[in-house]
């Protein structure tokens, strides 16, 4: 096998796979459990090897089972900029994929996504990174020998992560046709700013976290505006299912003046006050601890939960039922269901004991309905 020089190592260190993944001509896929079948040439095994023993935890023991992109078959070929966006764009539909699959006592974050570029040449003790998206970075003079990448401390590594494959190829549909279809474009753009709301790092305030998931709202409905954004959490958050939840009369408020009452779901309740913060934190007024904690004004809701992962929930589960009403019928049913008593039947994302805004999973309701038709 001849040797290229400056190759480049796609690496997703702190992702767990058990297999491998396709996307397009994207192959991701564990070093561990494939280096051997994937990696022909023994020379590029044995060098890949030493890099990936660079990225270590604190304790300077390797990550476990880190896993590698390649474009175009198992080659380390340096990315051109069109592989580079596709990979961006991977990152963002894995998240989402890696969330509905791993509740609270697996959690994944946008830092699990995480992908290092590193140049090399096989056979050569010397390596070089690349970093930085203002000003990028290339930097020298590191031998693999003597250089380690430490995970950062907020980064937890699940023991295997596990990915819904109908969420996945939905979105790779969806991201093969944003040139000529709106709504898909809509939906794969969304993807990005909630990817970065959803970091673990403390490099976004909750106010920029806030604001990313409204943009990722935004551009998932095509559609801004207050009332809008009410109207559209309603429908999709409980898109084809047979729940009916109560109304309630609910003052509507411009720059602290009663405008009108509506008639409101209390998912349409936490729509408007989630919108509320929006309005202060771009129009600059002072915005304390307290009103990152969801509370409605007619005191419907006793429980205190922050608006954040409320967000969450909701951008899920309505993101998912965008895409079945697109006709991507294999993704997960879900609704947010304010009256479950339980959170059986459900997924728990964020965590918080006995949630006000369940997610509820149809899917078994679905195939008994099917059944009994």
């Amino acid at each position: 096998m001849s040797r290229v020089k400056n190759k480049t190592l796609i690496l997703m260190p702190y992702l767990p796979l058990a297999g491998y993944i396709k996307f397009d001509n994207l192959t991701l896929w564990s070093f561990e459990k494939h280096k051997e079948t994937f990696i022909k040439d023994i020379p590029t095994k044995e060098h890949i090897e030493k890099l990936v023993k660079c990225y270590q935890y604190h304790n300077k023991k390797p990550i476990d089972n880190p896993s590698i992109v390649s474009i175009s078959g198992i080659h380390f070929s340096n990315p051109n900029n069109q592989s580079i966006k596709k990979i961006e764009a991977l990152k963002n539909i894995l998240l989402v994929s890696g969330i509905l699959e791993n509740n609270s006592w697996s959690f994944v974050t946008s830092d699990n996504f995480e992908v290092f570029y590193q140049r090399f040449n096989i056979g050569d003790e010397g390596i070089s990174t690349q970093a930085g998206a203002i000003n990028n970075i290339l930097t020298g003079g590191y031998k693999i020998s003597e250089v380690a990448f430490a995970k950062p401390e907020h980064t937890n590594i699940p023991f295997k992560l596990r990915l819904n494959g109908f969420v996945v190829n939905a979105l790779e549909d969806c991201l093969k046709n944003s040139s000529s279809n709106a709504i898909k474009s809509q939906i794969i753009q969304s993807l990005n700013p909630f990817f970065n709301a959803y970091r673990n790092s403390h490099e976004h305030s909750w106010a920029s976290r806030i604001l990313l998931l409204i943009i990722s709202f935004e551009l998932l409905f095509g559609e801004t505006g207050r009332s809008r954004f009410r109207n559209n959490i309603q429908k999709y958050s409980t898109l084809d299912s047979k729940f009916n939840p109560p109304t309630y009369k609910y003052p509507i408020y411009n720059r602290s003046v009663i405008t009108s009452y509506e008639q409101l779901t209390l998912a349409q309740i936490w729509a408007e006050e989630f919108y509320k913060l929006r309005h202060k934190i771009i129009h600059g007024d002072t915005v304390y601890s307290d009103d990152f904690i969801f509370k409605d004004l007619i005191r419907v809701v006793k429980k205190r939960e922050p608006h954040f992962y409320i967000a969450v929930n909701f951008f899920i589960v309505c993101l998912l039922n965008k895409l079945k009403e697109l006709g991507y019928s294999r993704v997960p049913h879900l609704i947010i269901n304010t009256e479950l008593k339980e959170d059986g039947f459900g997924k728990n994302i964020s965590g918080i004991k006995d949630e006000t805004f369940k997610i509820q999973d149809l899917d078994f309701y679905d195939l008994l309905s099917k059944n009994l038709a």
